[in-house]
């Protein structure tokens, strides 16, 4: 029995792991974006695309919905933590901040997933974990002080971050409670249509007439739609199915683990690519965060 669950387990792996390399170029792709339009637009336009094709799949006939009798508000609790909560604190974070500290940031959801793991299902953390959270959080707290601009704006972004990451946490745990009830493709599914409403409905009542002129203004950029075309199919459809098919095959734990993929590949991509500065001294920090998360995790898989 074990020899027929490991290799659904090694994919399940897989899938996070892939899932988490796309979400890390993600904040390279959610900067761009952010130089052309506003972040509720950004969220309208993307959640709006990503939905349009699950329903194209839908339309295939290879995937099904079958939502009758089943624990619907445990996944409309899912879908509100992510997408909805999530990305609107991540995107306005995102615009506050530079998309390589955003990422080492958001690297602290596996911290923040064994914490809530030992809150809500009675699973306490060992010393180890709490020495391994604390070493994270200095590090992250010492990497913001060493990027602050100077400007008020700059730790307001860095709360909506770190909110972000909690969002992250209970969307994990939230995931895996239901994973036996309903499929990958009813998981993502109910996401992005509560993305879907939630993002349109609130740009329109936040930007009123200016999100229609923001789009225009948007829409007539090529680096915009380059960037939509990313978040949407890739970094929101593709991803989010790998995600919740990896937290059916494995633990919630395992699975944000390798998160801190996403640290690395957001790091390497806003220096790299976007040029954003970030020093030797920043980046020699980031080594107690991976430790930090890393030791967070594998503390719980042995305990």
């Amino acid at each position: 029995m074990q020899q027929l669950k490991q290799p659904k387990q090694l994919l399940g792996m897989a899938a996070a792991l892939l899932a988490n390399v796309i979400f890390g170029f993600s904040f390279l792709f959610s900067k761009i974006a952010l130089q052309a339009a506003h972040p509720l637009v950004i969220l309208a336009v993307r959640f709006t695309a990503a939905f349009a094709v699950l329903n194209l799949l839908l339309l295939t006939g290879r995937f099904r919905l079958r939502l009758k009798g089943k624990p619907l508000k445990r996944l409309i609790l899912m879908g509100l933590a992510q997408p909805v909560c999530y990305y609107l604190l991540e995107l306005y974070g995102i615009s506050l901040c530079s998309s390589a500290l955003s990422g080492v940031i958001i690297g602290l959801v596996p911290v923040a997933v064994i914490l809530f793991s030992g809150a809500f299902l009675g699973e306490k953390p060992t010393v180890l974990q709490h020495v391994c959270t604390v070493v994270s959080l200095l590090g992250v707290g010492a990497i913001s002080l060493l990027s602050n601009n100077g400007q008020p704006s700059y730790f307001l972004g860095v709360v909506l971050l770190v909110g972000a990451v909690v969002s992250a946490a209970a969307f994990n745990l939230l995931s895996r409670s239901i994973s036996a009830q309903f499929t990958a493709f009813e998981r993502t599914y109910l996401m992005f249509l509560l993305g879907s409403v939630s993002f349109n409905a609130a740009a329109v009542l936040v930007l009123r007439g200016r999100f229609f002129t923001g789009l225009a203004a948007a829409a007539v950029q090529p680096n915009f739609w380059l960037a939509i075309a990313y978040l949407a199919v890739v970094s929101s459809v593709a991803a989010f199915l790998l995600y919740n098919y990896s937290t059916t095959q494995i633990s919630a734990v395992r699975s944000s683990s390798f998160s801190n993929i996403i640290t690395i590949v957001s790091l390497l991509a806003g220096v790299f690519i976007l040029k954003e500065p970030f020093s030797a001294l920043q980046l020699l920090l980031c080594v107690p965060i991976i430790l930090g998360v890393y030791g967070v995790n594998r503390a719980g898989q042995s305990g």
